[in-house]
Order: C-alpha cells, then structure tokens, then sequence
C-alpha cells in the first residue's frame, strides 16, 4: 500500500556566506551545527543558484525561483507581495508599493527614511492616511501601516501602471524625489503624477497629526511624509494547489514572505512568539510545521529571517549564534518528523557575506532528505563541504525537485 508522503522547504534567509565572514571560515563553517550537519549524512547535498549563476537575487525573485517559478515572467515588483503579507485585499490589475514613514524639513529634505524607525503611533498614522483623496475620481487609494515605519499603498483603477520610477531618493541629506514614467504612455505618465499628488498630499496631512507635534517636542524624528517604492502590478500566479494538488500551508513572520505564501496559494500562519529577528523563538515555528502536517498538510514551508538581519549589520557572531539555533529547530524536526512519510529540504535563499553586508549572487548549500533520497557521502553541512556532493550545483526549482521525491509530479510527454 503507497504511503502518503509530505514535504517540508526550510529555508534560512541568508544562510550562505564567505570565508571572509570570520576567521577563514563562513559563519555556517563557524557555527556548531550537529543537527544540520546530520541531514548532510542522511541526504544529498549540493550548491544551489537561487535563480541562476551570475544573478544577485532579491528575497523575492529568490523565492519565486525556489517555488519553481520563472521571475522573468511573474515578478512585477515588491510592492504586490508587502501589500499581501500584511493583509490588504489586492485585485488584479492594482499597482501596489511598500512605503516607509520618514522625515522631512519644510523644504522636503529627507532627513530619516525611517522616521527614527518609530515603533508607536502607527494606527493614528493610518487613520490620519484614510483622508488621502487623488484628484482623479475614479482612482481610489488603500494605505495600511504594517511594523514600525514600514506599510504598503494601493492604487485601483483603469488605466494605471506599474512602470514608474520610485518616490524615494534611497538615502538621505538629499531633497525629496518624484516618481517617473519610465515609459512614453499615458498610463504610466498618469500613475506617476497620481503617485506624487499622494506623496505631497501624505506630507500635508501627517505633519499636523498629534502624534508629530509630540515627537518634535520630544526631540524625535516626526514620521511626516510616506516614501514609496517597488511599484508592482497584481497578476495571476498559478497556485501551487493547482499546479501539485497539494495543501500547503507558510510558516512565516516577514510581510514579504506571507505575501509571497498568499500569492502561490498557501495557508499563512504564525507562531507564537516569533519577530522575523534573531531573538525570535523559532522553535515555535518546528512545533507548529510537525501539528500542521499531523493535522492533515501535504506540504509546509517554514521561513527563519535572523540570518540575513545579523549579515546585514555585518555581525558575524550574531549570525554564527542564530545559524545554531536553526540548528536546534532541525533537531525538533529530526526527532519529531515521519520520517518514512517525509521528505524535506534545508537551504537558503542567497547568500549574504558579513564584510558586504548584502546579497550576492554566490550559491548557497542545500540538501534533500527523505526516504526516496540516495544519499551522498558527505557528513558535514557548509559551503566548502557539499563541493562533493551528489545533486552538484543547481538553479532555483527546489519545491519541484522535493515534490518529485513525494511523486508528486505531472508526466512531461508520454
């Protein structure tokens, strides 16, 4: 009798890493990693290109790629995937962005993209946004705060584009920039001036919020205009359920990552007491993934953030510390998987060195395991070590190479 099998993608953001990362050594080849490192010895390793060699990938374009998606024909942009993640109903054909709060002088000088990364007041902020009006009448505009200073804005109507330039200079000390059209069409040169109206609109109405008037008597940043960036345009994904006839479900604690699960179908849902930073309680995260998949999930992805944040702060031994506690999640999922039913693959997404800050287009280790996987002979789980493994180096695809081990997949021909 054929047992039903299931599939777990666990994927570390920002897992790989270089060997300037700390002493000669990548921050994975540094950290005590028993958990992972017995993965390597019951499955097969190898080195993965996100999307393909030579490509530096965004959290985005990478996860697509790894669901098996083809980026050069289903990425718009960010924007669509912020606005999902934190709950906003998104149409197809809508032109959504990710926004941040930030300062600016009566001059419209950026002085902070971040606004001091405010961490309160974000409701008033909201509500104070509720009044936003484009003088085009049948355009209407959504604005939802999300974490601190970050939020997402859509656009709805006929006629709209995605192909405008951002309205955010991306650093400060420098004036207030406009969006663009970055084509010659009236759509696009339409959505930019509606784009701009909003911003100097935002400027206008958070400036006189209470909340702001008390932050400069306190000496803080006020949170007075909204930066936007990463237009994109809501389009038809074919979902995962449609694609495998699985039922998934996304373990995830970032915006972008929910909004992603959202796109492709999946389930979101989040454990307790997980931030998307170091200090989360990731465990809570294995512990839900093993009830999800007891109760009746084909298919579970779990997302951890912390690795990519501590890379991105150039802080090798945060990271070192937070690769071992995905080390003890392993071990939660070791000792409580299936493993006659279970199929999983442990990866990153890219790979974010601790001198660069920031990803580059170097692969990232992987390995498969489950009981259709052959093994390899490698024992340890690091960029250097998985050079000899079985699967080589491949390029994004994961979901459906560990969906064919489920036997999970359509026949191609006859």
């Amino acid at each position: 009798m054929a047992i039903h099998l299931k599939a777990v993608l666990l994927i570390a953001d920002g897992l790989g890493g270089r060997p300037t990362d700390y002493y000669g050594k990548t921050c994975l080849e540094a950290a005590h990693t028993p958990n992972i490192d017995e993965l390597a010895k019951r499955g097969v390793t190898g080195l993965l290109d996100p999307i393909k060699p030579g490509v530096r990938p965004g959290s985005d374009t990478a996860h697509l790629s790894i669901f098996g998606y083809n980026p050069e024909k289903v990425y718009t942009g960010r924007g669509v995937f912020e606005a999902l993640g934190i709950g906003m109903n998104v149409k197809e054909g809508d032109v959504c962005f990710r926004t941040n709060f930030a300062t600016v002088d009566e001059k419209l000088n950026v002085l902070d993209r971040r606004a001091g990364r405010i961490t309160e007041g974000a409701k008033e902020l909201e509500k104070a946004l509720q009044n936003l009006k484009p003088s085009q009448p049948d355009v209407k505009v959504f604005f939802k705060a999300s974490t601190e200073h970050r939020g997402a804005l859509v656009l709805r109507g006929k006629g709209l584009s995605d192909e405008i330039t951002d309205a955010d200079p991306h650093k400060t000390g420098v004036k207030m920039v406009y969006a663009k059209p970055l084509v010659s069409n009236d759509s696009a040169m339409r959505t930019a001036e509606l784009v701009n109206e909003i911003v100097k609109q935002s400027y206008d109405i958070l400036k006189n919020v209470s909340l702001n008037r008390k932050r400069e008597e306190e000496g803080k940043p006020p949170a007075n205009i909204l930066l936007l960036r990463g237009a994109s345009i809501k389009t038809e994904i074919p979902s995962l359920k449609e694609l495998y006839g699985v039922k998934g479900v996304a373990i995830a604690g970032g915006a972008l990552y929910i909004g992603i699960a959202k796109a492709l179908g999946l389930e979101t849902k989040k454990a307790e007491g997980t931030t998307g930073g170091a200090d989360s309680k990731i465990i809570n995260k294995a512990k839900l993934a093993v009830k999800e998949l007891r109760d009746g999930k084909d298919f579970v992805f779990i997302h951890l953030k912390g690795a990519d944040s501590c890379a991105h702060d150039h802080d090798a031994e945060a990271k070192i510390k937070y690769i071992q506690k995905v080390d003890e999640v392993v071990g939660f999922l070791i000792e409580n998987l299936d493993w006659e039913e279970t199929h999983l693959v442990f990866t990153g997404d890219h790979t974010t060195p601790i001198v660069y800050g920031d990803h580059v287009s170097d692969p990232v280790p992987i390995v498969f395991v489950g009981p259709n996987v052959t093994a390899d002979d490698v024992e340890e789980f690091n960029e250097k070590s998985v050079l000899k493994g079985g699967l080589g180096r491949i390029s994004g695809r994961v979901v459906p190479i560990l969906f064919g081990y489920c036997n999970w997949l359509k026949k191609y021909g006859s």
